[in-house]
């Protein structure tokens, strides 16, 4: 059997948290109490994994925080979750992790979990968790797949895609390349060929994902002329 103490503020939460837990005959319950009781329901009761109701993140986090003896695996439940608190109460020792309205589905086995010395994460924290490890790849497949259509740039291209990535108007590429609004219209066309976009927008966010990556592109910007180019 495992033994689990129960904390939560409201008694009828803790009786809705004892009356989850007790359909599992794996599981009894032996006591259960504010977070405050922690330290004495664990002395007296000496439960496997304790179940904390909160009612946000942050009183999750302060709870956690609080200075504490040696206590069992402990299976956090809160009324909503971030990606950063999902993150900050795995570091703080959560073992379990879950949402309140995924509580009846998902308690009886993350307390198992927990007490086996697992950690037990609800769909949405897992995640979290889940994409903080896939994000970098992700970001550096998009990355290197950038920097192959940038390459087909031309230096000029690339000076104006760089304007306008910044916010400049056809004008003011105009001024900035002392080039034709006409030639900074052909440049702007050849660019979105390339990049296979169809406004700037997008073309911005292709030069944006380009140094993402762990090893930014250093590819040097051509310095702008001073002569007048035409079509």
């Amino acid at each position: 059997m495992i033994r689990v103490g129960i904390l939560g503020r409201q008694t009828l939460e803790r009786a809705g948290i004892r009356h989850i837990l007790e359909t599992d005959d794996r599981i009894a319950v032996v006591g259960d109490g504010t977070v405050e009781q922690a330290p004495g329901l664990v002395r007296s009761t000496r439960p496997d994994v304790l179940v904390a109701g909160h009612h946000d993140p942050d009183e999750a986090l302060a709870a956690l925080r609080a200075p504490r003896a040696a206590e069992p695996a402990r299976v956090v439940l809160v009324g909503r979750l971030t990606d950063r608190a999902t993150r900050m109460l795995l570091r703080l020792g959560a073992r379990g992790v879950l949402l309140r309205e995924d509580g009846a589905r998902h308690l009886p086995w993350a307390v198992r979990a927990a007490a086996a010395g697992s950690v037990a994460l609800a769909p949405t924290a897992a995640g979290f968790v889940v994409d903080q490890y896939v994000r970098p790849g992700r970001l550096a497949e998009e990355a290197v797949a950038a920097r192959k259509l940038l390459a087909a740039l031309s230096p000029r291209e690339r000076q104006i895609l760089e304007l306008l990535s910044n916010g400049a108007s056809n004008p003011v590429v105009a001024e900035t390349l002392s080039i034709s609004g006409h030639t900074v219209k052909d440049h702007i066309r050849a660019i979105y060929n390339k990049l296979l976009v169809g406004n700037r927008v997008q073309a911005a966010r292709i030069l944006w994902q380009s140094a993402t990556g762990p090893d930014r592109l250093t590819q040097p910007t051509a310095p702008a002329g001073h002569h007048t180019e035409t079509a």
